[in-house]
C-alpha cells in the first residue's frame, strides 16, 4: 500500500487536473445521456460538448506520466533540455 501511495505522490498535479477535467466531462455526458442533464438548454448543451472536446483534447495532447518509468523519463528529459542551455 505503501509503494502505491508513493508512486501517486509522484504524478504531477497538472495530470491529476486534466484527469478530474475529462471525468467530469464524461461524466457530466453520461448525466446528459440518461436526462439528467446540469445544463439547461441548447446553449448548455453547446458549451458540454465544447467542455468535453477541450478536456479530451488536453488529456491527449499532454503528457500524462503516472507510471514509475513515465516519471523518471521525464525527470531524464527535464535534465537534458537544462544541459542544453
Amino acid at each position: 500500500m505503501k509503494n502505491l501511495i508513493d508512486k501517486i505522490e509522484k504524478v504531477d498535479a497538472a495530470t491529476w487536473t486534466r484527469l478530474a477535467l475529462l471525468a467530469a466531462a464524461l461524466i457530466n455526458n453520461a448525466l446528459e445521456i440518461f436526462g439528467c442533464s446540469l445544463s439547461q438548454g441548447r446553449a448548455g448543451e453547446i458549451f458540454a460538448v465544447i467542455f468535453t472536446v477541450f478536456a479530451a483534447l488536453c488529456a491527449y495532447w499532454k503528457n500524462n506520466s503516472f507510471t514509475h518509468a513515465a516519471i523518471e523519463a521525464d525527470e531524464y528529459m527535464k535534465n537534458l533540455r537544462s544541459n542544453r542551455r
